[in-house]
């Protein structure tokens, strides 16, 4: 799987190098017979809003105008009206044509283009009669062509959202035509990479249902459109007349991407058991985030990419953070995922940078967007490819061991049909002694049997039952009550205040509480049938089979009496903690199921909470009870 993704990686690079190559050969290539664009001269006149029915008579008449020469052939774009002027001088003796072109951006809302006819050589000649505009279009180049010796005066009128830069190139048709080939090249190569990639996800999906893979394939699919749109394939473009679409998919692609990324780890790490609270804050930014793409499409362009970056930013500071903390509980594939953020962070810095910094590399905005996001598809299938490397290198490493033991059987077998060749007097000494070796490498397989199988249902932490042996076990004490008539009693289990303890003595000491509870627990049980559970957090479950409501209530306040009785210690100092318990019993009430029967239990726990705590109460089980939310404080 590993080397795929090298694979992978290294046919990105050779054909995104051939890209860039081919685009730089055309930008400096000039066919026989076909003339070389002049250079051209940029001056600049920035207005404020305030000035913004200067017309181009008025500019263009007025030679008191002080225009600053530009050094750089990127645009300072300031946030209003921006005045240029661009002097093109065709110093040759044959007629030279080509495209002036200006990088695209959400951020511009309007750009025209006018020029001073040929044989007006005085700019105080020029009036609204002798003046050609020039329709501004939505991928923002124009046809320039030059007579013989012709000087060439062009006044752009551009107005802004924000401050920005953007590069402004004068190109030989042939130049322009190879170039914005080799750009659409490049550009479909990216999105229908990573449009390959999500593809591949959702087919994987359907092979092995984990559903962390189709939310990776949504994220995939809106990453692909998100790269589009950026680099101009976006609706304004395919519907010029709407201006109000300008930008609204951006937002809305960034919120849609980020929720799926989101479930997307949420599903990888399984934080659902791990980090419960975390799972329960993403429902609610997944509302939120579904909220702003809606309303995306009425905000303007400025509010539009304020709340992009600070949206992009947040995202990528929790989820490094949740990698942080992932790693410290030794989580596998922590560290790479937060490796992962960090490079979007940075590739988005860069990003950032070259919108109000013309200095080289940053100001390649397309040409890093698409190394950003073919680099983060990259990282993320290549994390993908790990998570599975992992658990196939587990699966083996469980093959092998139930293989050597297998072997090691049969080879013991083979030496007792060996020794009962040879020696037919000492057979039943040897068969005694080659079965019990046979007996120990099999109780040896049995033991690490029921040791991998303890590992999936055994709490780590307090050394009870975890929540899957207790989705199993309710139902099927529920299934043996309801056929033989018995009574089921579920006791639910809550350390009180105990957000208190984390906060004042940090999350060892709550970890700690949690065990030394599990061992009252254990000592409360008294018979083998009765079974103790986390059921998650600091809140536990006893499941009571034959046990009627007065049998259960007993045995919980017994436990309430012995947790209230002795003090938790923790580096010295004594801890008092108490417990709160709701009882619930089944006796073969109809439209009943064991959710049923936790409910009530988890309704009596929350009435002992509002009653004050460390007392234990019960409640009659009911088909329309419902799962109280409570604080497990």
């Amino acid at each position: 799987m590993n080397k795929v993704v090298f694979k992978l990686i290294a046919l990105w690079w050779f054909l995104a190098t051939s890209v860039l190559a081919n685009h730089h050969i055309a930008m400096n290539t000039v066919l026989p017979g076909e003339q070389k664009m002049p250079p051209v001269k940029l001056h600049s006149l920035h207005l404020a809003p305030v000035n913004i029915a200067t017309t181009i008579d008025q500019l263009a008449a007025d030679d008191r105008i002080a225009w600053q020469l530009e050094s750089s052939s990127h645009l300072a774009i300031q946030q209003g009206i921006n005045w240029y002027k661009v002097v093109v001088h065709n110093a040759s003796q044959q007629t030279a044509s080509g495209y002036l072109t200006l990088g695209n951006d959400i951020a511009i809302n309007s750009l025209d283009i006018y020029s001073v006819q040929p044989g007006f050589n005085s700019l105080n000649a020029v009036n609204q009669s002798q003046t050609t505009r020039l329709l501004p279009t939505n991928n923002r180049f124009t046809e320039l062509i030059l007579a013989p010796n012709e000087h060439r005066t062009l006044y752009i009128r551009l107005a802004a959202d924000n401050e920005l830069y953007r590069p402004l190139v004068v190109e030989n048709v042939h130049a322009f035509m190879q170039s914005s080939g080799a750009r659409h090249y490049q550009n479909a190569f990216a999105v229908g990479g990573i449009i390959a990639i999500a593809v591949m996800s959702l087919l994987l999906y359907v092979a092995v249902r984990d559903p962390a893979l189709s939310w990776l394939s949504a994220y995939f699919f809106l990453r692909a459109i998100l790269l589009s749109v950026l680099v101009g394939g976006h609706l304004y473009y395919l519907f010029p007349e709407h201006p109000e679409l300008r930008g609204g998919e951006l937002l809305a692609l960034v919120a849609l991407s980020t929720l799926a990324f989101i479930w997307f780890t949420i599903h990888l790490f399984q934080l659902k058991q791990q980090l419960p609270r975390f799972v329960y804050a993403a429902k609610w930014v997944s509302l939120g985030l579904v909220t702003i793409s809606v309303f995306s499409f009425y905000m303007p362009p400025s509010l539009i990419v304020l709340a992009t970056n600070i949206l992009f930013i947040s995202t990528l500071v929790v989820l490094f953070s949740l990698g942080l903390v992932l790693y410290r509980r030794q989580q596998r594939l922590a560290f790479l995922f937060s490796v992962i953020m960090a490079v979007q962070f940075v590739f988005g810095l860069l990003i950032s940078l070259g919108l109000f910094f013309d200095v080289s590399p940053f100001n390649a905005r397309e040409s890093l967007l698409i190394a950003s996001f073919l680099f983060n598809t990259t990282l993320i299938v290549f994390l993908i490819c790990r998570m599975y490397y992992y658990q196939m290198h587990d699966k083996q490493l469980a093959q092998k061991e139930a293989l050597t033991n297998a072997l090691a059987s049969q080879k013991a077998q083979a030496q007792l049909l060996n020794l009962q060749e040879e020696n037919q007097e000492e057979l039943e000494q040897r068969v005694q002694e080659r079965t019990l070796e046979l007996n120990i490498a099999l109780n040896e397989l049995e033991e690490l049997n029921r040791e991998l199988e303890q590992k999936n249902t055994i709490d780590e932490l307090t050394g009870l039952y975890n929540r899957r042996f207790y989705d199993q076990r309710i139902l099927a004490e529920y299934r043996r009550s309801k056929r033989n008539l018995t009574p089921l009693s579920l006791v639910v289990i809550d350390l009180d205040f105990f957000k208190r303890v984390n906060d004042k003595f940090g999350h060892i000491a709550g970890d700690q509480c949690l065990s030394w509870l599990a061992q009252h627990i254990k000592q409360s049980l008294k018979r083998s049938t009765d079974v103790g559970c986390r059921y998650g957090g600091e809140e536990f479950c006893l499941i009571l089979p034959d046990t009627d409501q007065n049998g259960a209530i007993a045995l919980a306040e017994e436990l309430r009496k012995a947790v209230q009785s002795f003090d938790f210690v923790y580096q010295g100092e004594s801890i008092s903690l108490t417990v709160s318990c709701g009882v619930a019993t089944y006796t073969q009430q109809e439209n009943i199921a064991p959710t049923h029967i936790f409910c009530a239990a988890d309704k009596a726990l929350y009435q002992a909470k509002r009653q004050g705590r460390n007392q234990v109460n019960s409640q009659d089980i009911s088909p329309d009870l419902l799962i109280q939310e409570h604080s497990h404080d």
